[in-house]
């Protein structure tokens, strides 16, 4: 059996061991369907960062492996997309970039706006002028 993919290999120890997908979601609170990916070698789904290795590690514990050992191999096989490294060199990126100031409005750039919603009594009371003249 070494030529098992690692899914497999973890689908094998858990059904040896006799523990359902459905109790390990339920224990750990983490989807099956991210579980049955994880035995067919699909990780497509996951999420990535300390998620990530929190997730396997919570299945490896749930089925009797040792945490650590199993999240190395895991992150070894299925690296992180978000710790991907970056495809031009960090001097290379830092030479290109231009000195544009600050203010300059880029085209791809969106403008956020804040819009804050004031109920109406406060506005008139706000915004009314009371003259003390007046006999309204």
């Amino acid at each position: 059996m070494p030529d098992d993919s690692f899914g497999t290999r973890l689908r094998s120890e858990r059904e040896r061991r006799h523990i359902a997908l459905a109790s390990i979601s339920e224990n750990t609170k983490i989807s099956a369907s991210l579980f049955e990916g994880l035995e067919r070698d699909d990780v497509s789904r996951w999420p990535s960062g300390i998620f990530r290795r929190a997730f396997i590690r919570s299945y490896a514990a749930a089925i009797g492996l040792d945490a650590d050992a199993i999240a190395r191999e895991f992150l070894e096989r299925f690296p992180d997309p978000a710790e991907a490294t970056p495809a031009e060199p960090v001097e290379a990126v830092a030479a290109a970039k231009t000195h544009e100031p600050v203010s300059a409005i880029r085209r791809n750039e969106p403008i956020v706006t804040i819009t804050v919603r004031v109920p109406r009594w406060m506005t008139d009371r706000l915004f009314t002028v009371v003259r003390p003249w007046s006999r309204a």
